[in-house]
């Protein structure tokens, strides 16, 4: 646990490191993610990603075991049935994500803590002013590179380094998954300082790692993840989506009732997806099966 969090940090300034190198480069000196190119904005979230996450993961599998790849779950892609079902699970997950989502916004603090929470605030503003900038760039090239960072990449690299190496150390501690699940969801959410979508980052997180530990596969998170960025981000561009409650950035007031049966009636359709995922992990759907030999 040592080790990858030093690699954490280690990895997280060599990206900074590379990323103003970069800016430097090119020109743009600002910091402000709204006046920076769209090449330079995106060439720097690929390079944090991998960076931050894939590396610390890959690092860490690599001198604590004599097999990383098992280390990490990586094992054959798994087949499309199962990823049909993934994808179902995902979707009925939604309405709730967005419900939770919702209420987590109304949060405030104390009279006392006004300090921090502006900084909250502003941490979320600028992770919103990303996604605007993202969104705002338009044409074919430029979508299919968000696409590729904001799903591909992020997908890859943060189960790696969550439902992969993280939940590999914190289940050898303990030995209740749903405990180990929580735990790692928790830091998911919080190592993403966007607090007023912790809630349902946080439920993202924990149906990511009940994938990892039904199917035993890190490409069923990494694949589930994927297409649930994929999905918010396409909702976000489409102009005739992104004032839907389930993709828009603030829900109405008025949003919440149909939403809330909505997100009722899709929990329990997800949760039934989630036993037939359940099942087909137990019939051998992909999986490296065996723990890893350890180095240490």
């Amino acid at each position: 646990m040592v080790l990858l969090f030093a690699m954490l940090l280690t990895g997280f300034f060599i990206g900074s490191l590379i990323a103003a190198f970069i800016c430097l480069a090119t020109g743009n000196l600002t910091v402000n993610p709204m006046d920076q190119s769209f090449m330079v904005l995106q060439s720097t979230q690929f390079i944090a990603s991998c960076c931050t996450f894939l590396l610390p993961a890959v690092i860490t599998a690599w001198l604590c075991s004599e097999r990383p790849g098992v280390f990490l779950y990586v094992g054959i892609f798994p087949e499309s049935r199962l990823l049909g079902i993934v994808c179902l699970t995902t979707l009925l997950l939604s309405p709730t994500v967005s419900l939770t989502g919702y209420f987590n916004s109304q949060m405030h603090l104390p009279e006392s803590m006004a300090a921090i929470e502006e900084w909250m605030k502003a941490t979320e503003e600028l992770a919103n002013t990303l996604i605007r900038q993202m969104v705002a760039t338009q044409g074919v090239w430029a979508f299919i590179v968000n696409l590729f960072v904001v799903a591909v990449v992020a997908g890859v690299t943060e189960e790696l380094l969550f439902r992969g190496a993280l939940l590999r150390i914190v289940r050898k501690q303990i030995h209740n998954h749903h405990v180990a699940i929580w735990i790692v969801a928790i830091l998911f959410s919080a190592i993403h300082f966007q607090f007023y979508g912790f809630v349902p980052r946080l439920l993202l997180g924990a149906y990511l790692g009940y994938l990892i530990y039904l199917t035993n596969n890190i490409w069923v998170p990494v694949f589930a993840h994927f297409f649930h960025n994929a999905v918010a981000f396409i909702g976000m561009s489409n102009n005739s989506l992104k004032d839907n409650a389930i993709f828009a950035e603030e829900i109405a007031p008025g949003d919440i009732g149909w939403l809330s049966i909505t997100a009722g009636i899709c929990l329990i359709a997800f949760f039934y997806g989630v036993r037939i995922i359940g099942r087909m992990g137990k019939q051998g759907v992909v999986s490296p099966g065996i723990e890893p030999e350890s180095k240490v």
